[in-house]
């Protein structure tokens, strides 16, 4: 079959009234994949704590604020925290009954927090690192409740992406959002750490499964045209899911019932199965022209248009959908191991691969620290703040699909990158003189970055063939997950140097901008089909007239150089005629 669905999509509607309804309902699960994507800022926040201390405090209901803090526990250097992990050693701690004075304790000699801790519930009335107590030592333990929720991203990725090139866009798009939301419940029951490590990570699984298959069904459902638009509107849904986290977490507070929140609503979407259509194109791919053929009609229809005859050309074999013509269609199909023996595919694909890691380690990393900007301690403050970061990414993807739109893909995200790492850099000195100073440059190193974020899906999808697009993608989404997995411990660096984390934020950024020179430009380009159209990307096309012009320069100079060699030739046999005939003068002669 030598369907043209860019073509058909042309004369029905590339984004008639089915394609904006179904669109629509595409966008509506990243508001809830963005929730749960950063809940971690919230859920797992770390309150201010302190050591418990028997016999000072209330066993039932222990302040963290109470009076006797001042001779129990130490003040850090600046003379303004209380030391979180310390205490003072008790004198005489066997006499009973156990007193709570300044005399009962010895301020020269300290002790570890052997009887637990007390948490400042002024901000969060409870948090993962609250109710199983991940303080001082164990602090760590926090920070790998994400890196495992982004390893279950990282999973995620690889398997959805071969699932939806395997099993079709829609079934995957709906095992994801089963899989999502009971995860997501149990997550929000369970009463132990291991047992919330690992429906964390079955949870991020599914989810990227939502999300990634719906974004590519929803652009490969539209035509040429809106392709940018259809890439870049669902990130804002994305964006409206974080304000609705930071939104939801400032009124409840407590971890359990924002999980639930977020994740009971995710099942609504399971009916979309009944009236959404797979994909033509993958339909088309995978040989199953009637079925193709059916949901283009349907979209027709709904569209109040027709298809021309002439650009539906089946093939004289006819259609069938046995498996067995299914394992002929996919032999002849593209495989990743066609994109990867040509080299200029292979050098784009692992550019790709660092560009990703690159962009979701800043973005991450920003995200995760947007509740902490700012010397203010107002109880509100964290939440204002994270939800300042995030509507600064609604300007984020209104740059991205106006830049792409005039610019091109490929100058949207070397620009990007580059201010990005400048204003990542800038924050980081910022903090040197204060930290107030550091809001201006983190909002638009958070601007930029969401700028290139959004970019990113529709510059890597527009790059490689149908048949591997959706596994490619999840190939880069993976290699992503490596950033994201690092950045709840990019605070670490701190310890080091203040300023450090941003300024490799910064760096990292830049270097990722100056890779995209190498890249093609995919604006106003047919998604291509082929490794041919792939490996062709970027490169001037011949016009049928330009292809005739050359043809008959091509004819033209070929005859010229017959007549060239045929005047050679008789100029050669009169050279030799001429030769000829002086020796048989000669020889007369004598």
């Amino acid at each position: 079959m030598a369907t043209d669905i860019d073509a058909i999509l042309r004369e029905i509607g590339e984004f008639g009234p089915f394609q904006r309804r179904t669109f629509l309902l595409l966008c509506l699960p990243s508001i809830l994949v963005g929730c749960g994507n950063l809940a971690y800022v919230f859920i797992a926040a770390t309150p201010k704590y302190r050591c418990a201390i028997p016999g000072c405090d209330n066993a039932t209901y222990p302040n963290y604020a109470s009076t006797f803090v001042n001779f129990t526990i130490p003040y850090l250097k600046n003379g303004k925290d209380l030391d979180q992990c310390h205490h003072y050693v008790r004198l005489n701690s066997s006499v009973a009954p156990i007193t709570c004075s300044k005399d009962d304790f010895n301020s020269t000699v300290l002790d570890t927090c052997k009887d637990g801790s007390v948490f400042d519930n002024s901000v969060y009335l409870s948090t993962i690192v609250s109710e199983f107590d991940l303080t001082c030592h164990n602090a760590w333990e926090a920070n790998m409740v994400q890196t495992i929720y982004f390893g279950g991203i990282l999973a995620g990725s690889l398997i959805s992406g071969y699932l939806g090139d395997r099993l079709g866009r829609m079934l995957t798009f709906t095992i994801g959002v089963v899989g999502m939301a009971s995860f997501g419940v149990t997550t929000a029951l369970v009463s132990s750490l291991p047992g919330l490590n690992f429906t964390r990570f079955m949870s991020a699984v599914m989810a990227t499964a939502v999300f990634q298959t719906s974004f590519i069904l929803a652009t490969e459902l539209v035509g040429p045209k809106m392709r940018v638009t259809c890439g870049v509107v669902p990130q804002y849904f994305f964006a409206l899911g974080e304000i609705l986290l930071g939104l939801v977490s400032w009124q409840i507070k407590d971890w359990r019932m924002i999980q639930l929140i977020i994740s009971g609503p995710v099942s609504c979407f399971v009916f979309y199965m009944f009236f959404i259509p797979e994909s033509p194109r993958w339909l088309l791919a995978k040989g199953k022209h009637r079925k193709a053929v059916a949901v283009l009609e349907k979209i027709a229809k709904k569209n109040r248009k027709a298809i021309p005859p002439e650009l539906l050309e089946v093939s004289a074999e006819g259609d069938n959908d046995s498996d067995d013509m299914d394992s002929m269609a996919d032999a002849r199909n593209v495989s990743m191991l066609d994109v990867i023996r040509r080299p200029i595919l292979c050098i784009r694909i692992i550019s790709m691969f660092y560009i990703w890691i690159v962009v979701t380690l800043v973005y991450y990393g920003l995200s995760m620290n947007a509740v902490a900007l700012g010397e203010s301690s107002s109880p509100s403050a964290p939440f204002v703040d994270f939800i300042l970061t995030s509507l600064v990414e609604i300007p984020g993807y209104s740059l991205s699909w106006l830049c792409m739109s005039w610019f091109g893909r490929r100058w949207t995200m070397i620009m990007s990158l580059i201010l990005a790492g400048i204003s990542c850099g800038g924050a980081g000195f910022s903090a040197e003189y204060k930290k107030d100073y550091v809001i201006i440059p983190f909002l638009f190193g958070k601007c930029f970055i969401t700028c290139t974020f959004s970019t990113v899906y529709m510059f890597t999808m527009e790059m490689f063939p149908t048949r591997v697009r959706s596994t490619v993608l999840g190939l880069c989404s993976t290699f992503a997950r490596v950033g994201a997995m690092l950045a709840p411990f990019s605070s670490s660096l701190e310890e080091i140097y203040g300023p450090l984390p941003m300024i490799v934020f910064g760096s990292l950024s830049v270097v990722a901008g100056l890779l995209n020179c190498i890249m093609p430009e995919t604006k106003k380009t047919v998604l291509p089909e082929t490794i041919a159209d792939a490996v062709n990307l970027g490169r001037p096309r011949i016009t049928s007239v330009q292809e005739e012009s050359r043809t008959s320069e091509e004819a033209q100079s070929l005859l010229a150089e017959e007549i060239q060699d045929d005047d050679e030739s008789l100029l050669i046999d009169a050279e030799n005629s001429n030769v000829v005939e002086s020796i048989d003068n000669s020889e007369e002669e004598h």
